[in-house]
């Protein structure tokens, strides 16, 4: 059961997934180390089926799905909105930041794990889990951006939203990006992100240089689960995610399960 109430004039969705089908990891358009996957009934959500990502000791991966744009669009779109529900188990204690779901334009090139984005290789903006404060798990985002490479750096930046989450509650995260606008000598600076938590906006800055091609566009949804860094889980660890919804236009009002 989608945990999203919409609008009824809402378009329908580019791509959703709540996990009750058969098969619900194929209608992904890509996957990455499945074996860290399993589809549970989970009782503190009226027993409705959610992904149980598992990170383990010693680890990094929890693995990643994708759903690629120009495989459900006429063309790779500038701006695109998505939201998940999120449940962080009890044992979810990370000993370092790590990457969350959000959105690509990598391209195999450039914009993750150390291949720096210069403007024209590829970028990416993820969501990002940080060590836990207060027994709360801040989020955020891991940007890849086009100047990263002249500001010496080699991975992306975290950028904390205003929002901590607790474990083993629900909640709804949704994720909005434009791209720059690009004029005569690249991008302008003007990438737009955005990000809500149960409705809340958490997030807004509208000031990003991301791209300086037509070139990059949003290629993936990237539903991508990793502990670090480079420092592993220190434990045994899962999170839940349930009621995948990427749309190109935000539906409306929305509201938490």
């Amino acid at each position: 059961m989608l945990g999203l109430l919409l609008i009824a004039a809402a378009a329908p969705p580019m791509f959703a997934c709540d996990f009750e089908g058969p098969g619900p990891i194929a209608s992904f358009d890509r996957a990455h180390r499945v074996d860290r996957f399993s589809i549970v009934h989970d009782p503190a959500d009226a027993g409705n089926r959610a992904l149980r990502v598992d990170v383990g000791a010693g680890d990094h991966y929890g693995g990643s799905l994708s759903v690629q744009t120009a495989r459900r669009l006429p063309e790779e779109p500038r701006s695109l909105y998505f939201s998940y529900r999120l449940r962080m188990g009890e044992d979810w204690d990370p000993a370092q930041g790590g990457k969350l779901p959000g959105f690509g334009g990598t391209y195999g090139r450039a914009g993750w794990g150390g291949k720096p984005s210069n403007g024209r290789n590829g970028w990416s903006a993820r969501g990002q889990f940080f060590t836990s404060r207060d027994g709360r798990v801040p989020v955020g985002s891991y940007v890849y951006h086009a100047d990263m490479v002249e500001d010496g750096r080699t991975y992306g930046v975290s950028v904390p939203w205003d929002a901590a989450l607790e474990r083993g509650r629900w909640y709804t995260i949704e994720q909005q990006i434009t791209l720059d606008t690009i004029g005569p000598e690249g991008g302008r600076g003007d990438a737009r992100l955005r990000a809500w938590v149960d409705g809340a906006l958490v997030f807004d800055r509208s000031d990003l240089h991301v791209r300086d091609t037509d070139d990059l566009r949003i290629e993936r949804v990237w539903l991508n689960i990793y502990h670090g860094g480079k420092m592993p889980a220190p434990a045994d660890m899962h999170l839940l995610i349930d009621d995948v919804v990427v749309r190109t236009e935000r539906p409306g009002p929305q509201v938490p399960p």
